[in-house]
């Protein structure tokens, strides 16, 4: 397992496209490709030359400058920051975070801010100690379930992609926050119903999709099951063999190469074919093999 992590994340470095871009698809791409550094232990040296060339900045649009897909960039920030604790890797993206809670007004319009956004406010806020940015965050995930989930099907608006973004959030947010943190059991009950649906919705060759497979939804629903489980939220051995299978789907889905195929546009209803690749379904990949990994020792 963890060679064809490698092997993927070196595939989209060779074979990619608009990677040096500061986008929020090469953000997930990053978070991935440190996920599989922190697994494997080698490293293909991409992601700090990417975070340099940044400058360390959100790609801010000063009309929308709280949106969330400009802060998703802030999530390979903070991975990478375990390697170069320099303070000024961080500031930006703080000093963002810290603007939209003094904003308060709510900037989460779709379930996938909870991937987007969830994640860097919830990591900056514990290792801040700040408590208001902690409040702010989970009252704007409260507004957005409000308005985007439904209680009785345990699914996200949209398609099932976008639920995947939702539930791959939620699984970031409840793996930062400590155990006992009173907002995590709130996640972790979401996180855990959402599940219980999507896991109905596999298909049977592994993957989900909204039309027909999408190596992205099956990605990130993988990813969100085996954190689930590591997280102690989701019965192991009702969840783990859904987790096998979506992994299966995806190894499917690699070419010769390694590159990731079958990824459909976000949140997109057009169905994906084998040539259609992206940063961020690979991203997605390689955070759910660095999930897998513990679960399946020796692999």
């Amino acid at each position: 397992m963890t060679d064809t992590m490698i092997k993927a994340s070196q595939a989209w470095v060779d074979h990619g496209t608009d990677q040096a871009a500061n986008t929020w698809s090469n953000a997930q791409f990053h978070v991935g490709n440190l996920a599989q550094v922190r697994t494997t232990g080698i490293s293909n040296h991409k992601t700090w030359p990417w975070v340099q060339a940044n400058r360390y900045l959100l790609p801010v649009d000063p009309a929308n400058p709280f949106a969330p897909d400009a802060q998703a960039t802030g999530e390979p920030y903070l991975d990478v920051a375990y390697f170069h604790p320099e303070p000024e890797v961080l500031q930006p993206l703080r000093d963002n975070l810290r603007a939209q809670v003094q904003d308060g007004k709510n900037h989460w319009q779709r379930p996938d801010a909870l991937n987007m956004a969830l994640p860097s406010f919830t990591r900056i806020a514990l290792a801040d100690n700040d408590k208001a940015m902690l409040d702010y965050s989970f009252k704007s995930y409260k507004a957005l379930k409000a308005r985007t989930f439904n209680e009785f099907t345990g699914l996200w608006s949209l398609n099932v992609q976008t639920n995947g973004w939702a539930v791959q959030g939620l699984a970031k947010a409840v793996l930062a926050l400590p155990a006992d943190h009173p907002y995590r059991a709130e996640y972790a009950r979401t996180l855990a119903k959402s599940l219980k649906t999507l896991k109905l919705l596999q298909h049977h060759d592994g993957f989900w999709g909204a039309t027909g497979k999408d190596s992205a939804a099956t990605a990130m629903i993988t990813y969100a099951i085996a954190a689930g489980v590591n997280a102690g939220v989701l019965d192991r051995a009702t969840y783990l063999p859904h987790v096998q299978k979506g992994w299966q789907a995806l190894l499917t889905a690699l070419d010769a190469d390694g590159l990731l195929g079958w990824t459909a546009a976000r949140n997109s209803w057009k169905p994906a074919s084998a040539g259609d690749s992206a940063g961020f379904a690979v991203g997605s990949f390689l955070i759910a093999g660095q999930q897998i990994v513990p679960l399946t020792p020796g692999c």
